[in-house]
């Protein structure tokens, strides 16, 4: 995993060279046209509002043709936005940050959610774990999906409001499918999981929570956002004025009806009705949350996830 993140970060570097030269698709200018966009996605709960929004016809009310394309990564969802191969993607707000930071010209347009109360992002230990509150994390090994990202972001901020020593805490990154049999194994103390795989843990049995780390860094905490490159924003501003205002209509929508949310999500991600029926949903907002995004730059500068601090207004709401 370390190597394949140096590789997209030379991916990274490369495709800014070309960024500038990206073009916008046919019709970006022409408000009567219909513009056909690829949005880049992570299969998760989060970006159910997306195939809400085009499912009611938010998008093509608005002459867009919308076609989310599945990835593995937001890294490679922001190399494919910076070189034009995508024109809007989606990714947590972390890694736009430590983007931003290296100059890369990206752009937010719209929100993507906001971290929910409860369970749908927790760690978990073992049943008999030693482990009892926030305190009792200091020393141990915790198990996050991706190194230097949003979940040891989240973590560290949540343990220092608890007067942990964060020096002490040891990062593994393990994708989330494995986190459950790598803490029943103990190969880690601890897990750190979100929905729907947090809901998993708990079904799996063996395991309980001992911190909910979102609410502890601030309410309503913006996890994710919708992008785009600089060059698309300026080529094809129309379009992109466009998609974000179905996309606000979609996230309005899907914050109201929770229910169509839950029966949408097996359409997309590998998940049954029934464990769709009990996962814990996040908030979805039109706001994009720029306060809180420019306290998740300074602790992610303070962690030492990127040496620059990015523009967090640039990044926001660019030229």
């Amino acid at each position: 995993m370390a190597v394949a993140r140096r590789t997209l970060a030379v991916l990274l570097t490369a495709v800014l060279v070309t960024a500038a030269g990206a073009c916008s698709d046919s019709g970006s200018g022409d408000d009567t046209a219909v513009t056909r966009l690829e949005v880049g996605v992570v299969p998760v709960i989060d970006i159910a509002p997306l195939y809400l929004g085009i499912e009611k016809g938010y998008f093509a009310a608005r002459k867009l043709e919308v076609t989310p394309k599945q990835m593995q990564a937001g890294s490679l969802i922001v190399a494919a936005v910076v070189s034009g191969d995508q024109k809007i993607g989606f990714s947590n707000n972390t890694s736009l940050l430590i983007a931003a930071s290296k100059k890369l010209p990206l752009r937010i347009v719209a929100a993507g959610n906001q971290a929910a109360d409860g369970d749908y992002a927790a760690i978990f230990v073992r049943d008999g774990s030693p482990v009892k509150a926030a305190k009792d994390l200091a020393g141990k090994t915790i198990a996050v999906n991706n190194l230097n990202n949003v979940g040891s972001l989240s973590i560290n901020a949540a343990l220092q409001s608890s007067g942990v020593d964060i020096t002490t805490i040891k990062y593994v990154e393990i994708a989330f499918p494995e986190m459950a049999a790598a803490l029943a194994q103990g190969r880690v103390d601890a897990a750190w999981a979100v929905e729907p795989f947090a809901g998993a843990i708990k079904a799996g049995g063996g395991a309980r929570v001992v911190l909910r780390p979102y609410p502890l860094v601030a309410p309503h905490f913006p996890v994710a956002s919708y992008f785009t490159s600089q060059s698309y924003l300026a080529a094809a501003r129309p379009v992109v004025d466009r998609f974000r205002e179905a996309m606000n209509e979609s996230l309005v929508y899907a914050q109201n009806h929770p229910d169509d949310v839950r029966r949408i999500l097996p359409t997309y991600i590998k998940l049954t009705p029934e464990v769709a029926a009990q996962v814990v949903l996040p908030e979805w907002s039109t706001d994009v949350g720029a306060p809180l995004l420019q306290r998740t730059a300074e602790l992610a500068l303070q962690y030492g996830y990127l040496t620059t601090a990015p523009d967090v207004n640039l990044l926001v709401s660019g030229p």
